[in-house]
């Protein structure tokens, strides 16, 4: 699926002698939608969660990247998660399981932009 990075915030740590940087990425793409019963593509707003760990301040010792594509049709709302999520220092491991508690919160703000949309005949 293509994407491309709208915004982004890198958090830096040291923890036990490991260096560990976080960039916390909103992604954009586009998305298809049915309302009533026409297709309505929006655009689509997710986050990508990239941390490298360095062994001291050169070698890199491991990368972990996970994504979530299609969170809300709305970058201000994605775009805070972001921040919330760099402030909180969410690991792309947990990213999954931090989406899930939110995904009612954000999945119906499809269905209001479709809503919105209308095609022309």
């Amino acid at each position: 699926m293509y994407y491309r990075k709208v915004s982004e915030y890198i958090s830096t740590r040291e923890e036990a002698r490991r260096n560990i940087t976080t960039h916390y990425t909103v992604v954009m793409s586009e998305i298809s939608v049915f309302n009533g019963k026409e297709e309505v593509k929006l655009p689509s707003y997710g986050i990508k969660i990239l941390q490298e760990i360095f062994d001291g301040e050169k070698e890199k010792i491991e990368i972990i990247e996970e994504k979530v594509i299609n969170i809300s049709p709305y970058f201000e709302k994605v775009d805070k998660l972001a921040q919330f999520f760099k402030e909180m220092t969410v690991s792309p491991v947990h990213l999954y399981e931090v989406i899930d508690d939110m995904c009612e919160d954000y999945i119906s703000d499809y269905d209001r932009q479709a809503k919105l949309c209308k095609v022309a005949i």
